[in-house]
């Protein structure tokens, strides 16, 4: 059977009646948890996960599968209207989306980033559906080496972030992987940083930092400095974005479904270094870059369709390898083995309508998710018509509730509320907090990857450089640091030439 007549059959099961209301079921549960604060759709995958057994398999996957699509853009809706990421990877909407809702262009942002999104996932699902097998046999090759080198690409895109700061960006992205490195060392099981605080001993989790950095300190702020969140009256405010809107930052929508594309498919990359990545990427080929963080369209376009591009992408590995690509397609994993069905090439023959049932439910899920983050972004704008003493406690409890739920532990919620003091510190001092918070997600990732790489390689540091793609990416790496710091060391260098010249007039 061709693949256009497998598709065929998967187009006519997935608008059957019960799978089209699971799909989108599990898309509006994935977009409503991943814009609370602090409740991540993997959380919400992981709960919905019991209420599979009563569904056949590929319900189970298609419910799971809209959770997932849903809530990796969930988190942008509370990012751009309360500059509160309700997932890591959508901290870069804060950037710039943040700021086109305080010029009171909150519909133009959600109209950018629901869009951005949708065109990404559509291009990472029609990835999945035509070139599964050979991007799984590509990510085979990778290892823990090709993992630490995609981390520290990462890491440096930091210094594509930190505009005309790159040190002290740095400095705050040095400050969360010491935060980062808190806890029980997984390699030796020797204490860490826990200065006798037997709850440190479980480290601190990046959820609990993120809300506190941004959500807590934002309430801080709010109370500090006695101003309005509610977004200004404009007369474009209630205007629909127009398709030349779109059409003028369609390089930077490419660019960022193509790189999550890639990232996507690479196991235990995820959506985080796409977004993070992509912003830094697109503030170097912008000619407008050096705005960025301003409220600039392409600044919020291109991360959003890069970490949307990464669902289908990640799930290449997972129906062709077996092997899960995120932790949210690791969820889907159990909820396959749960059923009894083994994900791998053998499934593509035993069960291929399952197979491209998934396909084209990923499809429709990202057409749907217009119309979904759309309407739950109505919600959230009605809750920004309150006023700002009433937004500000609803977000302290939703803040004190995630921080809470992450662990079922309270010493989340003092660690949250002492990052939000900090956060709010560094907000009114001008030390920038994402590259603390990337620090303390990437760090960890990087420790591990370095460690198990040099236990596998006997001790040998030179297996990141002489495997092909490691070295390749470490190349990367190192170029991207020096176009992001050319300009930098350009007027460092200009700088001194004309102190030298004035010098030496002077002497004359």
């Amino acid at each position: 059977m061709g693949t256009f007549e497998l598709l065929a059959g998967g187009l006519q099961n997935a608008f059957a009646l019960g799978a089209f209301l699971t799909i989108v079921i599990g898309l509006m549960v994935g977009v409503i948890a991943g814009a609370l604060p602090g409740i991540s759709f993997v959380n919400a995958m992981a709960i919905a996960l019991p209420f599979t057994y009563v569904m056949t398999p590929t319900q189970a996957m298609l419910f799971l599968g809209g959770i997932y699509v849903g809530g990796v853009f969930g988190g942008s809706i509370s990012s751009i209207m309360i500059n509160v990421p309700g997932t890591p990877a959508s901290l870069p909407a804060c950037w710039d989306g943040y700021p086109m809702t305080r010029r009171g262009e909150v519909r133009r942002a959600i109209s950018i980033a629901v869009t951005a999104s949708a065109t990404g996932g559509l291009a990472s699902a029609l990835l999945l559906t035509f070139g599964a097998a050979p991007f799984a046999s590509f990510a085979l090759r990778f290892s823990q080496p090709e993992f630490f080198a995609a981390t520290v690409l990462g890491l440096i895109s930091v210094i594509a972030i930190a505009k005309d700061r790159p040190a002290v960006s740095l400095l705050s992205m040095l400050l969360g992987i010491v935060v980062g490195t808190v806890g029980v060392d997984s390699t030796y099981g020797v204490p860490r940083f826990t200065f006798g605080v037997p709850a440190l001993q479980s480290g601190i989790d990046f959820t609990v930092v993120m809300i506190g950095l941004f959500a807590v300190s934002e309430v801080i702020d709010l109370l500090a400095t006695n101003r309005d969140l509610r977004p200004k009256k404009t007369a474009g405010q209630g205007l629909p974005i127009r398709f030349r809107d779109i059409w003028d930052i369609r390089g930077a929508i490419a660019r960022g479904a193509g790189l999550g594309c890639i990232i996507g498919v690479v196991p235990g990359a995820g959506a985080t270094p796409a977004a993070v990545i992509a912003y830094g990427i697109e503030r170097q080929a912008s000619p407008r870059g050096r705005e960025f963080g301003t409220g600039v369209e392409s600044g919020l376009a291109a991360p959003e369709a890069a970490k949307n591009a990464t669902t289908g992408a990640a799930m290449i590995p997972l129906l062709t390898l077996g092997i899960p690509g995120s932790a949210a397609t690791a969820i889907m994993l159990a909820a396959m083995m749960l059923h009894g069905v083994n994900p791998g090439p053998m499934l593509f023959l035993t069960d291929p309508t399952m197979i491209y049932t998934i396909f084209v439910a990923m499809i429709v899920a990202n057409l749907l998710m217009i119309g979904a983050g759309i309407g739950v972004a109505q919600f959230f704008s009605t809750l920004m018509r309150t006023p700002p003493a009433v937004l500000a406690a609803f977000i302290v409890v939703l803040s004190v509730v995630g921080a809470y739920g992450v662990r079922n532990n309270i010493f989340d919620v003092y660690v949250c509320l002492a990052f939000g003091v900090l956060g709010w510190v560094m907000k009114r001092t001008g030390f920038p907090s994402a590259p603390l918070v990337l620090g303390v997600i990437l760090g960890p990732l990087a420790e591990r990857y370095f460690m198990t790489s040099l236990a596998s390689s006997g001790g040998d540091w030179t297996v990141f450089f002489t495997r092909p793609i490691s070295g390749t990416i470490l190349l990367l790496a190192f170029l991207f640091a020096v176009w992001s710091l050319y300009p930098s060391i350009k007027g460092a260098l200009a700088n001194f030439r004309a102190s030298r010249e004035a010098e030496h007039g002077s002497r004359n």
